[in-house]
């Protein structure tokens, strides 16, 4: 796309700003939790935190296409509002739980899985939110301000997980959580009646998931699209919850350093949504998402060397800059490649893919961390290769190079 013309520069809808607050304040929390859950599972080694983030992963990845097809069928608002309150009562019960029995590898466990169950539905909806809000062309402002925003509660939220894990662990993180989800339901029901309710499918549940498997499969674009951000979510998705806590470990940081680094990462992220907000995509979206991946790569061959804190600082702010190149580019190519009818579905997809991806990562980057001759600067390392490697493959192919939003 070519910079914001004036049909680009219309005010945004008041209703998505609203939502956005939501879910900044959603996202605020998650990330507490995730840091939490990650450092409370490193304690017991690279293996049990591989297999904790599996244990998210994989029944997320076994029902996402029932919770994006769902999602289509009574619409996103309806399914957010079930997921937040199921994760409400989750997170406000786990607080005095853990108070009581610490946290053992075992509650670990259940939790994760848990987790991935409510995130199956919660997911599509919520990521399809903004093709609902916004019109079209629209669309990468938006998500640009949701990353803008989100970068500020990130910024702040891996400190203050960060901060509440040092004082008092996963309780801590958790009753947190739970309190961003108790205003993600106020927003929700704020909202309720400015959405129009979805359209009567046509077709039976399995029929609607198939047809969703087939737009999103069947376009020569969307398919690109998809296989990019799989291989991409293989290998950078890892970094806040996994390696980077195992990295901080292997320097003999705290947890409040380890939660600073993966907010450098978010702050390089911020930089460029604050550009694409300003003055939308850089031309050609296709070509500057794997740039992103190249300079992502460059940030995580700094990890992989750097001994100072510093330095360690820069080379993650870096890699958010790729990242934040990658995907402020390819997240709007990829939304407005499908219908509206078609988004749970879609994002169902997507997520599904990122999943499985991170079922296959998890386990093999903590064993590798685990390794002595590897280490966690040796995974870092070829993580940078690959994502090197992986940027190139993205320019050569026509269909990502040709690429505009519409």
């Amino acid at each position: 796309m070519t910079p914001p013309t004036d049909p680009d520069t219309q005010r945004i809808p008041v209703r998505y700003w609203i939502w956005l607050f939501g879910a900044a304040v959603s996202l605020l929390g998650d990330l507490t939790m995730t840091f939490g859950i990650g450092w409370s599972a490193s304690q017991h080694g690279g293996r049990v935190a591989g297999l904790v983030l599996l244990l998210a992963a994989a029944p997320r990845a076994a029902l996402l296409l029932v919770g994006g097809a769902v999602g289509d069928r009574f619409g996103a608002p309806r399914v957010l509002m079930a997921s937040c309150a199921a994760m409400f009562a989750v997170t406000a019960a786990l607080v005095p739980t853990t108070l009581a029995i610490g946290e053992p590898v075992a509650l670990l466990l259940v939790l994760a899985l848990v987790v991935g169950v409510i995130d199956a539905f919660f997911l599509p909806s919520s990521r399809s939110m903004p093709r609902l809000l916004v019109p079209p062309e629209q669309v990468p402002r938006a998500l640009a301000s949701f990353q803008v925003t989100g970068v500020v509660f990130a910024v702040s939220g891996t400190a203050v997980g960060g901060v509440l894990v040092a004082w008092s662990g996963l309780a801590a993180a958790a009753g947190f959580d739970a309190l961003t989800f108790a205003a993600m339901i106020v927003v929700l029901i704020l909202l309720r009646k400015t959405i129009a309710p979805p359209g009567r499918m046509p077709t039976g549940m399995i029929r609607s998931i198939v047809a969703g498997i087939q737009v999103a499969f069947g376009r020569p674009l969307t398919r690109a699209l998809l296989i990019t951000m799989t291989v991409a979510a293989g290998l950078l998705m890892p970094l806040d919850a996994l390696l980077f806590p195992l990295l901080a470990r292997s320097h003999g940081w705290s947890a409040s350093t380890a939660g600073l680094l993966v907010a450098s990462r978010s702050l390089g992220v911020g930089v460029i949504a604050l550009r694409i907000l300003m003055r939308g995509a850089f031309p050609r979206p296709g070509i500057f998402a794997a740039v992103g991946l190249l300079v992502a790569a460059v940030g995580l061959f700094g990890l992989s060397v750097f001994d100072p804190l510093p330095l360690t600082f820069a080379a993650g702010v870096l890699s958010g800059i790729g990242v934040g190149t990658f995907t402020g580019h390819v997240l709007p190519l990829l939304m407005n490649s499908v219908e509206r009818e078609f988004q749970s579905r879609l994002q169902s997809i997507v997520v599904l893919c990122q999943s499985l991806a991170l079922v296959v990562m998890n386990p093999i980057l903590g064993s590798l961390s685990d390794v002595g001759s590897v280490g966690i600067t040796g995974v870092c390392l070829a993580i940078s290769v690959a994502s090197a490697l992986t940027g190139f493959v993205v320019l050569t192919r026509p269909v990502l190079r040709s690429a505009t939003v519409s």
